[in-house]
């Protein structure tokens, strides 16, 4: 079924926010909220951000219900409300301000939320507080600022002091779970809530508070005594500082401005690993790598010797190398080697060959080769892949012409202007496959269908987060997504952090952007 413009726009959004494509206007004017006393043990972390990003407003919107802009505020909200569950560096899932989250069927989820908790404010942290955040956030007029499925929850029913369950209209369960650690799940104190002042005094139940913040200027946050764990926050305080994205970053850390930066674009390395005092890491994002999605429905590309001789005449190691100097990683599969549900029986499964690649195009019927058309989305390390895979594939007798767009979007999956695309940024989670390779989804090029995936993909939405046949599944679509090369995978782009070497153990989470992982970073 042919998809329209508006339904392809839909389901790209959450790339085109990975990408920062956001406004911003300054607006709101500078306020110093209240903090009560912080614990004096450990150093301050000062992280040179680019304080507008996310934000159409201008400024960092501390009460939920404002969020204007899905995930935009997350990185400095986090630390102050927390979340019923916490992300961990590896993109799994651990226990926060609950003490048990479980999903028994596709429409409930069973919350128990943690004894004895408290706000920063000394209010408890109860179910029924539990239950207020969420229908407080359900009720907030800016819709596009949350995940769907939280509107998804039907009634919320409190069955003690300490626990809750979450029934939805629809069966999104599993779907929600992850979002008990995000803001959908930013629970403020009912006390604050019915002040008023969740806005201009934010109060949460996470490590940090908010002691004061000046917009397009310097955020800064203390140690919060009552969270549950704080004996195990390394940091007295966090203060957030303004740094437009650009050579401005690398200038900050130099001269001591900020003590860490991340999400630094690769093309700042050679200049970080110059400096002796500044330690510089990567991650990988689940969704940060770059992948062409291919229209298979006619002509060469719908014959797999084709597809699969293009993915071997890919050096990615080469790209790997000089694109992101090294810091990222060849795409073997569609997760990092870092995540649960890498496969590694697929390490190394289109290692550069050329005479392979040649090999399959004689017996796919095209000896001499054949030409094709590749739309980059208009980004300068897209860009610079289309002219890698111009060149390599042009070594197989493969000509490749790079069509350029201002409306990639439309242009490629609407009007098919070209038999290859080439993003920077891909889905996460079960949406690699959903979005991609499923009937009806929003970049599912040219209605490729495959049965055999879709009933896999069908069943993995069905399980619940925990379960150990989800990595089965996953094996299996893999399987069939890189050994019939559905669409060509390059390499995972790094992402960067930056920091003194009075900074120790910083590490991102892998949310949309990265954000810093507060509970093990230290400062000496």
């Amino acid at each position: 079924m042919m998809k329209t413009a508006a339904q392809v726009v839909r389901g790209i959004a959450p790339i085109a926010l990975a990408l920062g494509v956001v406004l911003a206007s300054q607006v709101v004017m500078p306020f110093t909220g209240s903090a009560g006393a912080a614990a004096s043990s450990g150093g301050v972390l000062t992280v040179g951000t680019d304080l507008l990003s996310g934000t159409t407003v201008g400024a960092i919107e501390f009460d939920p219900t404002l969020f204007t802009v899905s995930a935009g505020n997350f990185a400095y909200d986090w630390p102050i409300y927390a979340g019923l569950l916490r992300e961990t560096t590896a993109g799994t899932y651990v226990p926060d301000l609950a003490s048990k989250v479980t999903v028994p069927n596709t429409s409930t989820i069973d919350v128990q939320v943690r004894p004895g908790l408290e706000f920063s404010d000394g209010t408890p942290f109860t179910a029924t507080a539990a239950k207020a955040g969420l229908e407080r956030n359900i009720a907030t007029k800016n819709k596009g600022a949350f995940n769907q499925t939280l509107f998804d929850i039907s009634s919320i029913d409190v069955t003690g002091t300490d626990s809750l369950v979450l029934n939805f209209s629809q069966p999104v369960a599993n779907l929600f779970y992850p979002h008990l650690a995000d803001e959908e799940s930013f629970i403020v104190s009912p006390t604050a809530a019915n002040a008023g002042t969740a806005e201009s005094n934010p109060v949460g139940a996470g490590p940090f508070m908010l002691k004061s913040y000046t917009p397009n200027e310097k955020m800064v946050l203390v140690k919060n005594p009552r969270y549950w764990d704080a004996k195990s926050i390394h940091l007295s305080g966090i203060t957030f500082v303004e740094v437009p994205t650009g050579p401005q970053q690398v200038n900050a850390l130099e001269t001591g401005l900020v003590n860490a930066e991340y999400g630094l674009p690769a093309s700042d390395i050679p200049a970080l690993n110059g400096q002796s005092d500044i330690e510089v890491k990567s991650a990988f994002l689940d969704g940060s790598f770059s992948i062409a999605p291919i229209c298979k429905s006619s002509g060469p590309l719908a014959n797999v010797k084709v597809r699969q001789a293009l993915s071997y005449a890919v050096n990615r190691n080469a790209i790997n190398s000089a694109l992101f100097y090294g810091k990222g990683e060849p795409a073997w599969t569609l997760w990092p080697s870092t995540n649960a549900y890498y496969d590694k029986t697929l390490t190394d499964y289109y290692a550069y060959n050329p005479a392979k690649a040649k090999k399959l195009l004689a017996e796919a019927g095209y000896p001499h080769g054949f030409s094709t058309s590749i739309m980059p989305l208009p980004e300068p390390i897209t860009d610079q892949i289309a002219t890698v895979l111009q060149a390599e594939w042009k070594q197989i007798g493969v000509t490749l012409q790079i069509v350029q767009t201002s409306d990639y979007i439309n242009d490629f999956y609407v009007r098919h202007l070209a038999q290859i695309a080439l993003n920077p940024v891909a889905a996460t989670g079960l949406l690699k496959i959903t979005n991609t390779y499923v009937p009806g989804g929003v970049g599912d090029a040219c209605d490729y269908s495959n049965p055999t995936l879709t009933g896999l993909a069908t069943e993995a939405s069905q399980l619940g987060p925990d379960s150990p046949k989800l990595k089965v599944l996953w094996d299996q679509m893999q399987e069939i997504i890189i050994k019939n090369a559905l669409s060509i995978y390059i390499d995972f782009s790094p992402n960067v952090t930056a920091s003194s070497k009075a900074v120790k153990n910083l590490s991102v989470i892998p949310y949309i952007g990265s954000v810093i992982n507060y509970w093990t970073v230290s400062v000496s």
